[in-house]
């Protein structure tokens, strides 16, 4: 069974729908959103642990790389990755994959034309490199909005883009979804 940590029930499911996809329907997981960064990182052992003694034997733990309020920068990866790492290693043995999307899920998303299209109902542009994009899931919902300015899209929808997403295409275009994917991959 996988683990799916996050900091919302959005990424877990979207990240449910990934593992499905690549695993199998039959690949069993449980989840656990923390409702926020500080908790994830807080409460991520204990988690882990819980987890582990329900009888999960992979771990994906997924985290934003938000942007630093007072500048607008993205955060430090690096940094990022050592404190989960250093909180995850609190429980020995566990096989486990952190992924940090540079800024959200939702930058996966435009790295597929069609989920683009899908979203701005034909509209829109995917990108070589939707990492770059500044808050992609705001540009999301910009590029959904009609013409009486109601967004169609919500994170409500990321299970369904999950679906449609082109996973070849995405791991050719966003590192952290690549590296998601070998570790997939390795189970």
């Amino acid at each position: 069974m996988i683990a799916l940590i996050a900091e919302d029930d959005t990424d877990c499911n979207a990240l449910r729908k990934i593992v499905h996809r690549v695993l199998g329907v039959q690949m069993k997981t449980k989840s656990w959103a923390s409702k926020g960064c500080s908790t994830l990182r807080r409460k991520l052992a204990a988690k882990i642990q819980v987890l582990s003694n329900e009888g999960c034997t992979a771990f994906i733990i997924l985290h934003d790389l938000d942007r630093n309020p007072q500048n607008n920068t993205l955060n430090n990866e690096q940094k990022l990755r050592d404190t989960l790492e250093k909180e995850s290693a609190k429980i020995q043995g566990i096989n486990k994959h952190i992924c940090i999307p540079i800024e959200e899920l939702e930058a996966w998303f435009w790295s597929d034309p069609e989920v683009v299209r899908y979203v701005g109902r034909g509209q829109g542009k995917a990108t070589q490199n939707p990492h770059l994009i500044e808050k992609p899931k705001e540009e999301l919902i910009k590029l959904s909005m009609n013409e009486k300015r109601k967004p169609r899209y919500s994170t409500n929808m990321n299970v369904e883009l999950a679906e449609m997403l082109n996973l070849e295409l995405c791991s050719d275009r966003c590192p952290s979804f690549k590296d998601l994917l070998n570790f997939l991959n390795s189970l």
